[in-house]
């Protein structure tokens, strides 16, 4: 796996909490040199100091040897308890791609293509989204697995595949980071604009980011369901979320 985050929840017994900042100690334990290692640094950085602020301690460069049911032994032999142990993975395409009829993959299970979304193998096989691993020019690592890569890819490949049926040459698909946005919750939301839209790289955060981030939220909402599923999960979600408690311990 690519990255690895344990976070460590130490709670007292049972209760309903009303003051989660207070009943409740976080502890954010990441493997690799910083958070958040797929986006730009000063983003990491931003959601770090966010969280700082929200009193939640992060040790960076740590990774976790064992986990136990009482915490985790760190790997330099420390111990950190802990009732309640969430653990998060980098993406990892299925197993069945794991070298599926000969194709060329890599340790993530992802299929290698080219920048014509073609597998190395098999021209006649395209590959694209999660379980895919394209070439970025100028990067060391491929493409990141994100959902703007995998949009582009799907229009990009909508418009190549009349051309190999027709037996024309196929155009390469270059992807353009139009940014990224990290939400943490109600607490606050950072991000970056890149593209012709802002005339380089935007850093933007608070409100601004956070209306942006719920506008395309609701943009992919609209695209798989349609407006009147979204609407009514919309109204539902405006009633229920204030009846119900922000945390429930058990």
């Amino acid at each position: 796996m690519p990255w690895q985050v344990y976070l460590l929840l130490n709670t007292p017994s049972v209760y309903w909490s009303q003051h989660p900042d207070k009943d409740i100690t976080i502890r954010l334990i990441e493997a690799a040199p910083r958070i958040l290692p797929q986006l730009p640094e000063r983003l990491a950085q931003a959601a770090m100091e966010l969280l700082a602020d929200l009193n939640v301690s992060i040790h960076t460069g740590t990774p976790v040897a064992e986990v136990l049911g009482d915490g985790v032994r760190l790997a330099g032999g420390s111990f950190i308890p802990a009732e309640l142990v969430v653990w998060a993975a980098g993406v990892k395409a299925p197993d069945v791609l794991k070298d599926i009829g000969g194709l060329e993959t890599n340790r993530l299970n992802q299929l290698i293509v080219h920048p014509t979304l073609q597998t190395t193998r098999d021209p006649a096989v395209f590959a694209i989204g999660d379980c895919a691993a394209c070439p970025w020019p100028g990067h060391d690592q491929p493409v990141p697995p994100r959902a703007q890569a995998a949009h582009q890819q799907a229009t990009h490949l909508s418009r190549q595949l009349p051309r190999r049926v027709a037996g024309q040459p196929l155009a390469a698909w270059h992807y353009r980071d139009f940014g990224s946005l990290v939400s943490l919750g109600h607490y606050s939301t950072v991000g970056s604009l890149m593209g012709k839209l802002v005339g380089g790289n935007l850093f933007v955060e608070g409100l601004f980011a956070g209306l942006m981030y719920k506008s395309l939220y609701k943009m992919h909402q609209l695209a798989l369901h349609g407006p009147t599923k979204v609407l009514l999960e919309t109204l539902a979600r405006l009633i229920t979320r204030r009846t119900e408690p922000h945390v429930k311990l058990h």
